[in-house]
């Protein structure tokens, strides 16, 4: 199994509510991912959740796809603080998270997250289109379902890349 820490609400949204014909996780973890968010993400998410976005989770949440982790930020690195200027709260307290528990790849749609691992931490950070083409490479799915999953999510207010170009 690859453990995969959703760092921002965005690229839980773009998983969960942007493609409403198939649950991608379900998908993914086909090709070994286990997925896990920090309490901030979740909190953050179920704010404006839509009722799909919702169920969704919860059927994540129970069938053990997605794993919430409560963290515990009372020992962190001050020093490491400084360097997470412009994010959010759930992003900073995931890559906190992260900086303690370096056994994870990193997914987020945010490009100020990208830039600030990049950056700042030396850290690479996947995309959720990303995800998509690892699908289509295992083939779980078809270039053509992840250019009609594609459309279909910036139909339903995709945040990421504008145009994605996916290759067999």
């Amino acid at each position: 199994m690859s453990r995969i820490l959703i760092l921002d609400t965005v690229s839980l949204i773009n998983l969960l509510e942007r493609c409403v014909s198939r649950n991608l996780l379900k998908d993914l973890i086909q090709i070994g991912y286990e997925f896990q968010i920090v309490t901030e993400v979740e909190k953050e998410f179920l704010k404006k959740p839509t009722e799909i976005g919702f169920g969704r989770l919860f059927e994540n949440k129970m069938n053990d796809i997605i794993s919430v982790i409560d963290f515990d930020q009372k020992e962190i690195d001050i020093s490491s603080l400084k360097k997470l200027e412009g994010l959010d709260l759930g992003e900073s307290v995931s890559i906190l998270y992260l900086l303690q528990n370096k056994t994870y790849e990193l997914v987020s749609d945010d490009y100020a997250v990208h830039n600030n691992l990049k950056s700042k931490f030396g850290m690479k950070c996947k995309w959720t289109a990303g995800l998509l083409q690892e699908l289509i490479s295992m083939k779980i799915i078809t270039l053509e379902d992840a250019q009609e999953i594609y459309l279909e999510m910036k139909q339903n207010g995709f945040w990421g890349f504008k145009k994605q170009k996916f290759t067999e």
